[in-house]
């Protein structure tokens, strides 16, 4: 947990490119958002990505989080830094169930 007196966390993941687009990252953010929200009784849990990373901008809307801001240059990347879209997902929001 980031800020326990707010119970909100922030989640984050990295998985190897032989294990992009078959669903694992999806699913384990949805495991890791009803952990959060039903056992740690989480209000809010953050998020964020690379502003052209399209693949976690996809998961995470999958997911139901939001997308509530954009952040200038704070993601160091090989290439130079690069904006970060920030997503979040309430407790009260609808969890979009697993397919």
């Amino acid at each position: 947990m980031t800020k326990p007196k707010f119970k909100t966390a922030e989640v984050w993941y990295k998985f190897h490119s032989d294990f992009w687009n078959k669903g694992y990252t999806t699913e384990s953010l949805h495991k890791i958002l009803d952990f959060g929200f039903n056992e740690l009784k989480l209000h809010r849990i953050e998020a964020g990505c690379a502003v052209d990373n399209i693949g976690s901008i996809r998961v995470l809307e999958k997911v139901g989080m939001t997308r509530e801001g954009r952040k200038r240059k704070v993601l160091p990347l090989k290439d130079g830094w690069s904006d970060n879209f920030e997503y979040a997902i309430l407790s009260m929001d609808d969890l979009i169930s697993e397919k």
